[in-house]
């Protein structure tokens, strides 16, 4: 549970940094929990794959709760990038992001993809991701894919 924020003036800064998946497990999957499975009605057991234990994963948190997360895959896809509706729009999801954009950076990845929510298109195309593709389904969710190159022009 978070709890409510009712005036801006009282917000404090959130802190967002890579975490060990074993460590910080019950945070990553509370989160998540909440945006994917009780707000967007995903099945509990598409929710956790295969994959947690290989990516990195980011974790946002603001006054000791656990408020965001996202991580980075071994083959350079991002996902389940999850923000707790009361710190949604203060910014906390373009932390996760640029936390994960800065680690596929440092190992060397030469783009990233993700599969968006169709929702959520603005906020990556901000980020600098281009869409491909068609729609598609994903958990009874539209999505589209999308990349961006982390090479820069020379």
């Amino acid at each position: 549970m978070v709890p409510t924020i009712s005036r801006p003036e009282t917000y404090t800064p959130v802190q967002v940094k890579v975490v060990d998946y074993s460590t910080h497990r019950a945070d990553i999957h509370q989160v998540r929990h909440r945006v994917f499975v009780c707000e967007q009605h995903v099945p509990q057991a598409l929710e956790v794959d295969a994959y947690d234990p290989l990516s990195i994963h980011v974790l946002a948190q603001w006054e000791g709760w656990a408020v965001g997360t996202g991580r980075l895959a071994p083959d350079g896809r991002i996902g389940r990038v999850a923000v707790a509706q009361p710190l949604r729009r203060r910014g906390v999801g373009r932390q996760v992001m640029e936390h994960l954009l800065e680690v596929a950076l440092r190992q060397g990845h030469p783009r990233v993809v993700l599969s968006a929510q169709c929702h959520a298109i603005a906020f990556y195309e901000k980020l600098g991701f281009y869409t491909e593709g068609p729609v598609f389904e994903q958990m009874g969710i539209p999505h589209i894919t999308m990349w961006k190159s982390l090479v820069k022009a020379s």
